[in-house]
């Protein structure tokens, strides 16, 4: 289970807390895909299965994460609108199907607006007459109001400083993978319940805090949120959670909820109801921590190629190094440059067609494993996902 730590849950208050395994000695991963040399160290409640920072971060550290150089969504601007794309698409039919009718709102702020394709995206579906995002990472805003679209207005800010002349005034808050973000959930939702009207809504999509994932693996994740940790820290915001729904597809392993204003909500009482998820995630980040090794073996002299550059790739890149580092070339369908990490950046099926029966190390998340593995039929090529290095991961492919 790990090592009873005695600190104290944020969240539900008990000092039910166990230590995490350490994904790598030494260094971690921001979720913008820049490494950090410092170890990440996180906990786990028993009670209300609540995941955080064993030392917490400070708003210095926080602020130095997502200054200047964080790029989230910049690198690949086609795959952000594809995201944006696919969210919008799975916020229409998993909160129609938690309220029993379909989400129109008129007016939509969002906190934690990135690059504003989201926001820009809802803006033109749902023919909105008011979209304001809140964005803190400088770069993220500047690429936002270059777009100079008139559909929504992104500003610079964290949630907590929204301003008061926006109290009240929104049918929808929209935070989507952000919550975990920040240093304090409770006043996160806080800000949240604050710039909607009291028949608005708040709808949050954050990683699936029950179930041991790579959201594990990023520094800047402040928090694992299960769905009762959630419940109390929005209980604790005077929201209520009236429903949430894991979601599917490309967005596999997030968990949509929908949130309305509710001063009287309570907290869970404080159980050991989360006993079993604090060694699955201890050993998820274990697991990782052995694919460096057990990809050496697997590999000898052979040479190999990765197939992925995007944040699999990172997480490697990160907590197995090794194994990127020797790779010979990286691949992927359109490559977006010659080079990428000091290595050749090709084509998949033309490195395949000149180096027939290779070996290709996947990095993919596993929802996509399953389409790669078939995606070189009769090229001889053998392919691989790190997963498969390590005895506590195989499994989960």
């Amino acid at each position: 289970m790990g090592r009873l730590i005695g600190s104290v849950c944020p969240v539900c208050g008990t000092n039910a807390v166990t230590e995490l395994a350490l994904p790598h000695p030494s260094r971690s991963m921001t979720s913008d895909g820049s490494i950090v040399g410092r170890p990440i160290r996180k906990a786990s409640c028993l009670a209300c299965g609540h995941g955080f920072h064993a030392v917490p971060l400070k708003p210095e550290e926080r602020d130095t994460l997502y200054g200047d150089g964080y790029d989230l969504g910049l690198v690949d601007p086609a795959a952000d609108a594809a995201r944006a794309d696919g969210y919008a698409e799975c916020l229409d039919e998993a909160a129609a199907a938690l309220l029993g009718h379909a989400l129109r709102p008129r007016s939509v702020v969002e906190l934690g607006a990135g690059t504003g394709a989201l926001l820009e995206n809802l803006a033109r579906r749902w023919q909105l007459s008011d979209a304001l995002g809140f964005e803190a990472a400088p770069r993220l805003v500047a690429a936002a109001q270059r777009r100079g679209d008139a559909w929504a207005m992104i500003r610079q800010g964290y949630a907590e400083q929204a301003p008061a002349e926006i109290t009240g005034r929104y049918d929808l808050c929209l935070s989507v993978n952000v919550l975990e973000h920040a240093l304090d959930p409770r006043a996160f939702l806080s800000a949240s319940r604050r710039v909607i009207s009291e028949e608005g809504y708040v709808l949050v999509i954050c990683p699936d805090g029950d179930v041991a994932d790579t959201e594990l693996l990023f520094l800047d994740h402040v928090s694992s949120l299960s769905t009762r940790s959630l419940r109390m820290v929005a209980a604790a915001a005077g929201l209520q959670v009236i429903g949430s729904v894991a979601l599917a597809g490309q967005q596999k392993g997030f968990r949509l909820a929908v949130l309305k204003p509710n001063l009287t909500a309570t907290p869970d009482p404080a159980d050991l109801r989360y006993l079993s998820l604090a060694p699955a995630r201890s050993d998820f980040l274990m697991g990782w921590s052995e694919i460096d090794d057990g990809a050496l073996k697997w590999r000898g002299d052979q040479p190999y190629a990765i197939f992925g550059a995007g944040e699999f790739q990172n997480l490697l890149r990160a907590y197995a190094p090794r194994l990127v580092e020797d790779a010979e070339a990286f691949l992927t369908d359109e490559p977006l440059a010659p080079i990428l990490d000091g290595r050749p950046w090709l084509r998949a099926d033309a490195y395949i067609s000149r180096h027939p029966g290779s070996a290709i190390v996947a990095a993919v998340n596993p929802r996509s494993w399953p389409a790669v593995a078939r995606k070189f039929p009769g090229s001889g090529t053998k392919v691989f996902h790190p997963y498969l290095f390590s005895s506590r991961l195989e499994e989960r492919l």
